[in-house]
């Protein structure tokens, strides 16, 4: 079979290339072993009501996204109330101050006060005096922020927010990747702090956002114009091999089934057949990305880390203390080291108080709690619903009852979200200078482009245009 463009992998990076493909005149077949294409964005319900059980919103700090959601007409929606953070070693809750991954733009909020006392706060301002050759060379979020605003802004607020958004300790990430345009900012403002004030500056307002209806609706208008628009999506379908001959590639491909459980990937089976094409795109999480091209082209490969296993216990509760949202739209959780009686939960989603249509959809009193599980190093998570219910209660200062939960539902993500660090990135970098040699071929996927939807999406559709 002859293909325009063949793109390996059907989650956001992918469906962003296909959906670009079309937008170049091209007729791309998109190759997903699931039965949906989306990847970590997908949905489920709940008594009858659709939520998302992975991604669930975009950073706004780049518009990449927000024009997408334009351009494909679909309506975009801002969260309601703060995030708060659980500090289990302080033994108290305090809602996240405005800044970049717990990092304050404003040191003198009160709820910088609240997080860190008045001593972490005399420390953080050391920052606006020492000059910009302090830590200017440090490449993981955690030595950036500690050599400048010191270790109270790192354990109370960027600790918890960083590590509870990319499931890894700041030192593990790299801080160009996880928070752009920080550094550049430090050395031209010459303090920590003012760079987080200017970038809040730049992206003023509210900091993610929503499709109406769930992050999934992106997915499925994606799907739709890249069907409308000649593509086709080859579901259920695994590339096995890839093989060129000059700027010609052939991609074999196999029929897939379920996997041994709901998290694990689907298996290859029944006859295998080859797409011919002129233009690929590997669109592959990393490990099966690496697996793919190895031996087919001559460029570094490495062991890519893994991210930690994830759980979620999603809980539809009818309780009226959850009404006006006693955390906001939810918190973070601080790590249990050293606590008694320590929470396991790394954060607490209020998704129906977080997201005003579902509250127009649920009956008065009626909520969906999403509780969160799964840190680099712990044992395996294995939430039950009575166990999450009883640290939800904790952090919510609640008295919800199993007689309250009227629906529930373990959604597990394992191995996913692998941390971005600074010696992958720098990797990642020898690795796009090598693959550029070959004609036909791009690689994409947050792996590759850095993480969230702000990267994927516009590296993702480079890539289509590129080969276009």
């Amino acid at each position: 079979m002859e293909a325009d463009i063949v793109i390996i992998g059907g989650g956001l990076a992918g469906m962003s290339a296909a959906y670009e493909a079309v937008k170049q005149g091209l007729e791309p077949v998109v190759v997903e072993t699931r039965g949906r294409p989306g990847g970590l964005i997908a949905s489920a319900q709940l008594a009858g009501v659709p939520f998302d059980i992975g991604a669930e919103s975009w950073a706004t700090r780049s518009p990449v996204v927000g024009d997408l959601v334009d351009e494909l007409g679909l309506e975009r929606t801002d969260p309601t109330g703060r995030s708060w953070v659980w500090n289990q070693q302080l033994h108290r809750a305090y809602p996240i101050p405005e800044g970049t991954l717990g990092l304050p733009s404003d040191i003198e909020a009160p709820e910088v006060l609240a997080a860190i006392g008045p001593a972490g706060v005399t420390r953080a301002k050391q920052d606006l005096t020492m000059g910009p050759h302090v830590a200017a060379d440090a490449e993981d979020l955690a030595s950036l922020v500690s050599q400048r605003v010191g270790e109270a802004v790192l354990d109370h607020l960027v600790r918890p927010v960083a590590g509870g958004i990319h499931t890894a300790d700041p030192s593990q990430l790299a801080a160009d990747t996880v928070t752009p345009g920080l550094r550049a900012a430090m050395a031209e403002t010459g303090s920590l702090l003012r760079a987080a004030t200017l970038l809040a500056q730049r992206n003023p307002g509210v900091k993610v956002a929503q499709t109406r209806g769930g992050m999934f609706r992106l997915i499925e208008a994606l799907e739709s114009e890249v069907v409308t628009g000649g593509g086709t999506m080859l579901l259920r379908h695994a590339a096995v091999a890839l093989s060129h001959e000059g700027e010609r590639w052939q991609v074999t491909v196999q029929a897939t089934e379920r996997g041994a459980d709901p998290a694990a990937d689907p298996v290859p089976t029944g006859p295998a057949h080859v797409l011919e094409t002129s233009r690929v795109v590997v669109a592959l999480p990393g490990p099966l990305a690496m697996k793919l091209l190895d031996g087919v082209v001559e460029v570094p490969l490495w062991e890519l880390p893994i991210g930690a296993p994830i759980a979620h216990q999603v809980l539809m509760i009818d309780h009226h203390g959850l009404d006006d949202g006693p955390r906001g739209s939810g918190l973070l959780v601080t790590s249990p080291q050293g606590v008694d009686q320590p929470i396991r939960a790394k954060a607490l989603s209020h998704l129906s108080y977080k997201w005003g249509w579902m509250r127009e959809v649920l009956a008065p009193g009626r909520h969906i709690l999403r509780i969160s599980y799964g840190r680099a190093g712990e044992e395996y998570p294995n939430p039950t619903v009575e166990s999450a219910l009883e640290e939800a209660n904790r952090l919510l200062d609640l008295d919800m009852s199993t007689d309250d939960v009227v629906a529930s539902m373990l959604v597990r993500w394992d191995g996913q979200l692998a941390p971005q660090t600074p010696q992958h990135r720098e990797k990642v970098a020898e690795f796009q200078e090598a693959i550029a040699c070959y004609t036909g071929l791009e690689v994409t996927g947050a792996w590759v482009a850095g993480s969230g939807f702000a990267a994927v999406v516009p590296h993702g559709r480079a890539a289509a245009k590129v080969l276009a």
